[in-house]
């Protein structure tokens, strides 16, 4: 592991999503990631399915709606969510001011999807945001 200070993160955005990367997979050998996320008012992560990562949410300011399996929770500052890999997840800012949210997640694949993401053309073609979760072990959750 890297000791450094952290003063400018990598950043990249898609979605709704502003995302910096604390913790990046180089600096922790892939054994976790963090990364703070900003989310729009009414923007968030659709219900999906992390295959490989433990992750961890806590709320740093804001109103989210957390899908965890097949509960519903309203988290608001200071709340926090552990995931395990497997378990279909998602949010969604439900305020009407950007919400933050500190993600840490094991092992650390996040960011690669972050920012693979972040470079697809918007709007986003849902073939290539399919490939960017397939290459990630991520799979959307389709409404049915």
């Amino acid at each position: 592991m890297k000791t450094k200070r952290v003063i400018e993160p990598e950043q990249t955005e898609f979605s709704g999503l502003s995302c910096d990367f604390l913790v990046a997979p180089d600096d922790a050998e892939g054994f976790f990631n963090v990364i703070e996320i900003r989310v729009a008012p009414k923007m968030g992560a659709p219900l999906h399915i992390s295959f490989d990562e433990y992750k961890f949410f806590k709320i740093l300011n804001g109103n989210i709606e957390f899908y965890a399996e097949n509960e519903v929770w309203k988290l608001q500052d200071g709340d926090s969510a552990l995931i395990n890999k497997g378990d279909k997840h998602g949010f969604k800012n439900i305020g009407e001011t950007i919400a933050s949210i500190l993600l840490v997640s094991s092992p650390s694949r996040h960011v690669d999807f972050f920012r693979e993401m972040g470079a697809l053309p918007t709007p986003h073609d849902p073939r290539q945001v399919m490939n960017v979760c397939e290459r990630n072990r991520q799979q959307l959750i389709m409404p049915e």
